[in-house]
């Protein structure tokens, strides 16, 4: 993969060229379709704001029988998680901080209290403090350039995708975030890309850049127990927060994939716009968010009917990350290729701020406290500090 994501792309795009004419007569008619149903997008902010809190508590409370005695079931949810800030339409513009050589990709803790920075041309993980946004310490990663990071629902351990240009080697390391030390590593497919861990924390689902699979891996052992069939470059996961299903962006093959878990069975497959990349579910659970790379959209899936249900056009050139609001009233999309974030009324489908943040964003994150989000600048080596909350900083 070509590091700079965009060249790899276009590369691809260019390919599937003859493919598009043969389908533009029905894309335009999808177009047509998709702005009736966005005029129709069907929920109202106070709908969506009340629904957040309920749903968390329900959430909570919907784990596996057994996963309140297990060391990585998620835990009592904080007064943080409970009570996030309200999340600004247009938030403060804070230091863009230097980190490392290449920030690909940031993932915060389940506490709040630091993040991990993928770092492949270091070939390192960077602990970084989000109190003080400061690299407190280097992680070498063995093996592979570190490429996309995520954590353990207790936040005990993180799991890295590390994987060279051309694939030459791939791997998953497990690293302690206690010690900040690589518990082990094991080989992977073609790229493993955005992992997510199942909401009791025991299975780690790895998506691959360049295969047509996703494997699932014990979290205590590394050990494969699973291998599922999947379109072309599944690129990202995330889970509803009682666990039964997976969502799972194809990157290449324009469609999500809807898995129901643990029998991991495809209930759905949801056409979206061109090159979906990240998604997230939403804090209450309702809606899927998804960017589209090529098309510079996101789909919205509503989590009920697995259909689209919106879509907010022109968030930005190369959208290629998208994170909720803990809050659940915005969401944030990383733009690579003109280097901004914008910021999206999840009720209204509008976007109410673009900000600069540096060159090459390729990710956004936000603490649950919902006061601060960080943007990985890939192309400059920073990261960029915003403040998300609504009124004067907490």
């Amino acid at each position: 993969m070509d590091l700079h994501h965009t060249a790899a792309h276009g590369r691809h795009r260019r390919r599937r060229a003859h493919r598009r004419l043969a389908v533009l007569g029905l894309a335009l008619v999808l177009v047509a379709g998709a702005a009736v149903v966005a005029a129709l997008w069907p929920r109202g902010s106070e709908e969506s704001a009340g629904a957040v809190g309920s749903a968390r508590t329900s959430a909570a409370a919907a784990g596996t029988p057994d996963a309140a005695a297990t060391p990585d079931a998620a835990a009592t949810p904080t007064p943080q998680e409970a009570a996030p800030a309200a999340s600004a339409a247009e938030p403060g513009v804070g230091p863009a901080v230097a980190v490392g050589m290449a920030p690909h990709h940031m993932a915060v803790a389940p506490d709040g209290s630091f993040a991990y920075v993928a770092d492949p041309a270091a070939g390192a993980v960077l602990r970084f403090d989000t109190a003080t946004a400061t690299a407190t310490a280097t992680i070498p990663v063995p093996g592979a350039p570190p490429q996309l990071v995520t954590f353990a629902p207790d936040g005990t351990r993180a799991y890295v995708s590390a994987y060279e240009e051309g694939y030459g080697a791939n791997s998953v390391i497990t690293l302690d975030t206690g010690t900040d030390t690589v518990v082990f590593s094991v080989p992977a497919a073609r790229g493993p890309y955005a992992a997510g861990t199942t909401p009791d924390g025991r299975l780690l689902y790895v998506p691959y850049f360049d295969d047509d699979h996703l494997d699932v891996l014990d979290t205590a052992t590394g050990a494969m127990v699973a291998r599922i069939p999947a379109a072309p470059c599944p690129h990202w996961v995330d889970f509803t927060a009682d666990g039964r299903f997976a969502y799972t962006t194809n990157h290449f093959t324009d469609v999500v994939t809807v898995l129901e878990v643990p029998a991991n069975t495809v209930v759905a497959t949801v056409p979206v716009g061109d090159g979906p990349h990240s998604l997230e579910v939403s804090p209450d659970g309702t809606r899927v968010a998804v960017v589209n790379y090529i098309s510079g959209d996101v789909s919205m899936i509503d989590t009920a009917s697995n259909t689209v249900v919106g879509t907010v056009p022109a968030v930005g050139a190369g959208p290629q990350d998208v994170t909720y609001a803990p809050d659940g009233r915005h969401f944030y999309t990383a733009n690579v290729d003109d280097g901004t974030v914008s910021v999206v009324d999840a009720a209204t489908g509008t976007v109410t701020a673009r900000i600069p943040t540096g060159a090459s964003p390729t990710g956004v994150v936000v603490t649950p406290d919902g006061r601060r989000a960080f943007v990985s600048n890939y192309g400059d080596g920073t990261v960029r500090v915003l403040d998300t909350a609504a009124g004067p900083p907490g």
